[in-house]
């Protein structure tokens, strides 16, 4: 008897189409079918559209709500966006040759886009008001400047100061790993060595003791601490590893949750040596970003609101925005920003030359360049400044078992002799 294999049915897949309508207008939108050639056939069929003009796969790939895009995804994107806007096209036509393109090469920032387009084609809204449902995907950076590029119509040139942004806080990005790449290295091996020693060493000395002695041994107390220490390291380790992993994954999810960043931000602040890193990489950015929104003419309100949100540092954040709150009341800024310890006095002054003088963005640009000449220098120079901590910590630890272990010998009659 001979049985027939019945091919199985095929899913459903989602599919973005640009198509012309009687009009002659492009429309954009989505259309479900099991294949592409379905997907065409569908809409060929659809006496809304005289021509289809393209189909493409949105993907099947499930994005989490909290999912993040490729830095360099997104300032490609960006940059493609600015161009296509600055040539005419207008944001829908744009986003949709975008994702044309078929080459985002980031899963998550091709989701974003889709649903950008999708809800900008059904519900008629703004492209900054659509990305703005996505903040894991879209900064606030870029969907406030775009807001306020919208406003004053100059999209354009706010999706190009956009992706000059998104440009320079990548580059600053890149610079920072490359410098946390030394310590983070040096800092998993010490921790490897820490680990060995204290798990097979550690272990073999002390049976040793234990035998020598029929387990009566009188231990110096370095040796016991070591020892009691290293007899709980085969449950702490697996533990470590695995709170480790979930918390990194966990706070990669939920770090812009305002509950964590409240409790991170100030203590980057307070590390050593990292703690200053941190504050001068929100220094340029504040600089920056506010010098690049009072180039474009946004309104000093709205762009500290804007630059609030892109700081990085919750505490510089509220910081700003207080002094925005006093802006609105007829109030100056400087006032409430020189209560926050984190702004300089240098950079104080320089604020108030160009809100006294009309030349804000010349000042801000001024003394930006000056904080990041000092973020280049601290991560030039990071491995100077790590190397002796981390060849201290590890000498000490060495030096710290390595007295535990051998202590007894210098007293191996007394630990022995009675028994």
């Amino acid at each position: 008897m001979t049985t027939t294999a019945v091919a199985p049915a095929k899913k459903n897949q989602t599919f973005a189409f640009r198509a012309e309508g009687f009009d002659g207008k492009p429309k954009s939108g989505t259309a479900v079918a099991s294949t592409r050639e379905a997907a065409i056939a569908k809409l060929a069929a659809n006496p809304e559209y005289t021509s289809i003009l393209s189909v493409r796969q949105t993907g099947t790939t499930v994005v989490g709500k909290k999912s993040r895009p490729k830095a360099r995804a997104m300032v490609a994107s960006s940059r493609q966006l600015a161009m296509y806007l600055e040539v005419g096209y207008d944001e829908r036509a744009a986003i949709t040759e975008i994702l044309d393109d078929g080459e985002i090469g980031d899963v998550v920032l091709a989701h974003g886009l889709t649903q950008v387009l999708k809800d900008m084609s059904s519900e008629g809204v703004k492209m900054h008001v659509a990305m703005a449902r996505h903040p894991y995907i879209f900064p606030d950076l870029m969907t406030k400047t775009l807001a306020a590029g919208d406003e004053g119509g100059f999209v354009a040139d706010a999706a190009n100061q956009v992706a000059d942004d998104l440009e320079n806080e990548d580059e600053q990005r890149a610079k920072v790993k490359k410098a946390l790449t030394y310590p983070m290295v040096v800092l998993a091996l010490s921790s490897a060595i820490f680990a060995f020693l204290m798990m097979w060493v550690v272990p073999k000395f002390g049976a040793m003791y234990k035998d020598l002695s029929h387990g009566k041994a009188s231990l110096p107390f370095l040796t016991q601490v070591v020892m009691a220490v290293s007899a709980q390291m085969a449950w702490a380790v697996p533990l470590l590893a695995v709170v480790g992993v979930v918390g990194t994954i966990w706070y990669r999810r939920n770090s812009k949750e305002e509950n964590v960043r409240a409790f991170v931000d100030p203590l980057k602040l307070k590390v050593p040596v990292f703690g200053k890193l941190f504050r001068d990489i929100a220094l340029t950015k504040f600089c920056r970003i506010m010098a690049s929104l009072a180039e474009n003419n946004v309104h000093i309100t709205d762009a500290m609101a804007i630059t609030a949100g892109s700081v990085g540092n919750i505490v510089m954040e509220k910081a700003i925005l207080k002094a925005r709150d006093g802006k609105l009341k007829g109030q100056s800024i400087m006032e409430p920003l020189r209560e926050e310890p984190l702004f300089p006095k240098m950079l104080l002054k320089f604020l108030a030359l160009g809100e006294n003088t009309g030349e804000t963005a010349k000042s801000l640009r001024a003394v930006g360049k000056l904080y990041e000449r000092d973020v280049d220098h601290t991560t030039n120079n990071m491995e100077a400044y790590v190397q002796p901590v981390f060849l201290i910590g590890i000498a000490g630890m060495v030096l710290i078992i390595a007295l535990a272990i051998y202590l007894p010998y210098f007293s191996l009659g007394d630990v022995i002799s009675p028994y």
